[in-house]
This record gives structure tokens, C-alpha cells and sequence, in this order.
């Protein structure tokens, strides 16, 4: 059996998923004793479906490691319309980025999709460690900095690219490109939301889906994909 680790509050948290949480860019580049005594500190928040994360304008006091399910990050626009701009899965930060900000306050909205849990740390005790060790705050830069490369080739698909290679390289995103066929895999969020991430309509996507079915490339039951030729949705994106 997995051991556990005691949050404050009383919240058990696996040693397994405090190391998952250790490969994150932002802790990544932290030593042992750094990691350890921000988890000290850290809280388990568990969410609902509908559960609000942080809303926009929010000060910017804590950011989040999601454990469990999604989290998903929107803006309203004056109308009301709503723009999702990230669906965060299993391991991803929400809300890190407000801390380097000027004004720290949440440039958006989180909400739990169905149930989610996240690990929630304090800005000003993360910034400390980092100021106190030059190796540990160059090393997070790093991380930071692939994250930014990866986030500007998002970009570059969602407004250049067609329909069929934006869901191809979604699906890719979601595996280990190396694993051998099939590939399972669960969809992070809901249709709707999946399309609305990648710039299209959910109509759009479900006939993108039909296409790479068709090709024999995978199969749909829900949520659940069975991707049969990885090999086969990495030419679609070349």
C-alpha cells in the first residue's frame, strides 16, 4: 500500500502522487528539503462539478497543482460568452503565472469539471525558496521557458493549421508518443469543451472524429479513446 503524507488540515495525500507532483516545471528544479517544507504548508482542496477555482480579478495568493480530474480556465467576455483557454488535467499548474506579475491578480477563471482535487501552495512561501536559491530559481526559468515554447506552438495550430491536424495534435498531447499500440486514453473534459479549446465547433470535431475512425486510426466510446496507430496521427500533423 502506498504511504501518506499528512497536509495541514488532516488531508492524506499518496507519497506516489507527491512524487507525480515533483516532476512539475515548477518544482522540478527544487532540492528535497525545498520541496518537502513547501508541502508542509500545502492545502488539498476538493471540488465539485461547477466548483469555482478562482475567479478573474481574484488576488493571486496561492496557485494550484491539479491531483484529480480538470480544471477549467475561461474568461466571460462582455457579453457573457464564454472562452475557454485551457482545459488543466492531472499534474498541470493553474494559476502559477499570476505570481510573477505585477499586479497579482488571476488573469481568468477556474472551475472544476465534475469532481476535481488540487494541491494548493502559497505564492509567497514558493517565492522564497526561490529567492534563496539562485540554481533553484534559474532552473524553474528553464522549465518555464518549455512551457512557453510549447504554449507558442499551441498557438501556431490553433490559428494556422486545419481542423484535422489541430484534433490530431490534441490527441497526441494527451500520450506518450512512444508507447505501442493501441494507446488508451480518457479525454480530459467534454466534447464542447474540447472544441471550444481548439478553436472549432463541437460539430466540427465530432466529424474530425468520425474521419480518423473511418481511417481506422481510432475509436470513440465517450470519453474513453483507443488510439490503434499513433504512427498513423503523427503523419497528419507533418
Amino acid at each position: 500500500m502506498d504511504s501518506m503524507i499528512i497536509l495541514p488540515g488532516g488531508a492524506n495525500v499518496s507519497y506516489h502522487s507527491l512524487e507525480k507532483v515533483r516532476q512539475n516545471a515548477l518544482l522540478s528544479a527544487l532540492t528535497d528539503g525545498q520541496f518537502y517544507s513547501l508541502m508542509k504548508k500545502a492545502k488539498l482542496i476538493e471540488l465539485d462539478d461547477g466548483d469555482h477555482l478562482f475567479m478573474q480579478g481574484d488576488e493571486a495568493k496561492r496557485f494550484f497543482i491539479v491531483l484529480q480530474g480538470s480544471i477549467k480556465f475561461f474568461r466571460l467576455t462582455s457579453g457573457g460568452k464564454e472562452t475557454v483557454i485551457n482545459v488543466f488535467g492531472e499534474q498541470d499548474p493553474v494559476g502559477e503565472a499570476a505570481m510573477f506579475m505585477a499586479e497579482k491578480h488571476y488573469p481568468a477563471n477556474a472551475m472544476a469539471i465534475k469532481s476535481a482535487a488540487v494541491l494548493s501552495i502559497c505564492c509567497q512561501d514558493y517565492l522564497q525558496l526561490l529567492h534563496q536559491s539562485y540554481e533553484s530559481c534559474f532552473g524553474i526559468l528553464g522549465s518555464m521557458a518549455s512551457r512557453l515554447k510549447r504554449s507558442i506552438s499551441d498557438i501556431e495550430v490553433l490559428t494556422q493549421q486545419s481542423a484535422v491536424h489541430r484534433v490530431a495534435h490534441f490527441i497526441l498531447s494527451l500520450i506518450d508518443e512512444k508507447s505501442p499500440d493501441p494507446v488508451v486514453v480518457r479525454l480530459p473534459a467534454t466534447k464542447q469543451l474540447i472544441a471550444s479549446r481548439l478553436a472549432m465547433q463541437p460539430e466540427t470535431l465530432s466529424r474530425v472524429m468520425r474521419e480518423l475512425k473511418e481511417k481506422e486510426l481510432l475509436d470513440v466510446q465517450g470519453r474513453n479513446l483507443t488510439i490503434h496507430s499513433v504512427a498513423g496521427l503523427k503523419r497528419l500533423i507533418q
